[in-house]
């Protein structure tokens, strides 16, 4: 690989003046599918949500690093962004499910073409890390998760090579290492030609300009493994298709609702159950919210029986695999007639590694890739200069933090996940939800990303 001179404003919108998030586009796909899902349902639309931004890596002061001033610009002027494009709404509403049926209701596209992104609240804890929160109806509030993501990661990088004063070489040295690494992945990849991905890196990318050049190599490179991307934008530019999952607050902000054990164990499964009557061909399953042998070992038949598939999101596939292709085989059906996506810190060396050991078993076993190729930035800084905590990608996610309840009491909502590292929010509810899900199965290591 050769190596290129670069400069900040190559990557970073901020440098030239700019909003990161230009475009409503420039979101994962499944953010507009839970929408519609959203919007469908009338017991769901109107709920109001708290939801908050938390920084899990301890060794990052995000309010040290990013002026305030400077991030206040970038969220109002998102805020303020005319998110109605009618060449982007047609492209949304031209999109198609498998049956080729269209994959938004018509309701939904109407909603977007009135949208505006609601207030928030900007503070800074006691870590010297920012706070973020966003209280608004569900369906209004779901739209700031990615850009509020994009907008605090790309900030950090911009404003920390800022701050530390960095020439074009020196910046220039970080980009062409990351894009060094980035050839090396290839290469592994290239290498096991039947391993197959999605590009899932939007939300911690290091901007929309480095994500767009990686997706654009990969495209070019091997563009038979490299065959989605969940970015909506980059899908529309590079005439490929945007790819579906959905995510935990689906299950986080109904459970809430419930305080007894029986009430938010049906929830939670009743959720899923809606899923895939609104979106049969994308049921798969998401089980560690609350614990993945939880999920399995107490699934109504009805819910086996209608998803195609299980992402694995917070458990090591060579656990989770195996685990999964046993609840299938208790159910009397054929592991291999199953989608399994493996999607937590994987790498090319990882992912190639679990299709090696898991392959032969089932059907189609695509990988959900982030960060590890959206921003790869570990290490990268210039020795001596990297004084400002570290320069790299780190652990930081918005997820709904309260729910308002019908007789106007606000409750936490919870997630524990399959590494109780990631449990959130509020820790007499954590509990509760302990209690209800059991606690064995849970493992606890360091978050990344």
């Amino acid at each position: 690989m050769k190596t290129d001179i670069y400069k900040p404003t190559d990557f970073f919108a901020e440098a030239r003046d700019e909003i990161e998030v230009n475009s409503f586009l420039n979101n994962d796909l499944y953010k507009f599918m839970m929408l519609d899902f959203i919007l469908a349902h009338d017991e769901y639309k109107d709920l109001e949500v708290n939801r908050k931004m938390t920084i899990r890596s301890k060794d990052i002061k995000t309010a040290n690093v990013i002026p305030k001033e400077s991030l206040i610009s970038q969220l109002d002027a998102t805020k303020k962004l005319s998110w109605v494009n009618e060449s982007e709404l047609t492209y949304l509403g031209n999109l198609k499910k498998p049956n080729g049926e269209k994959l938004f209701r018509k309701k939904t596209i109407d909603f977007l073409r009135n949208f505006k992104l609601p207030d928030y609240e900007l503070g800074i804890d006691e870590n010297d890390n920012y706070e973020l929160e966003f209280i608004w109806p569900w369906a209004t509030s779901i739209m700031w998760e990615i850009a509020g993501l994009k907008i605090i990661n790309s900030s950090y990088l911009y404003n920390y090579i800022k701050k530390a004063d960095l020439s074009n070489s020196e910046f220039s040295e970080i980009i062409n290492t990351t894009l060094s690494r980035l050839y090396n992945d290839i290469e592994i990849f290239k290498q096991n030609p039947w391993v197959k991905f999605l590009e899932y890196g939007t939300r911690r990318s290091a901007s929309t300009d480095f994500q767009r050049k990686i997706y654009e190599i990969l495209r070019h490179e091997i563009p038979e493994q490299c065959i989605w991307t969940s970015n909506v934008m980059f899908s529309k530019e590079f005439g490929t298709i945007p790819k579906w999952t959905n995510a935990h607050e689906l299950r986080m902000i109904p459970t809430a609702l419930f305080d007894e054990p029986e009430q938010i164990i049906e929830t939670m499964y009743n959720v899923d159950r809606q899923w895939a009557v609104h979106y049969p061909e994308a049921a798969i399953l998401l089980p560690d919210t609350y614990g993945s042998s939880f999920y399995f070992k107490n699934c109504p038949k009805d819910i086996f029986e209608s998803h195609i598939g299980c992402r694995f999101d917070s458990k090591d596939p060579m656990i989770a695999i195996p685990e999964y292709v046993d609840f299938v085989l208790k159910n009397w059906w054929d592991p291999s007639k199953k989608v399994w996506m493996p999607s937590d810190w994987l790498d090319a060396i990882t992912a190639s590694q679990i299709y090696a050991k898991n392959s032969a078993k089932l059907w189609w076993l695509p990988f959900g890739i982030w960060t590890n190729l959206s921003n790869n930035t570990k290490w990268t800084f210039p020795k001596g200069k990297e004084k400002f905590w570290p320069f790299w990608s780190f652990s930081v996610v918005i997820k709904p933090n309260k729910v308002k309840r019908p007789d106007g009491t606000w409750v936490s909502c919870v997630k524990l996940s399959d590494n109780f590292t990631k449990a959130t929010w509020d820790k007499e509810r954590i509990e509760l939800f302990r209690q209800t899900f059991g606690q064995d199965w849970a493992e606890k290591f360091d978050v990344f990303v």
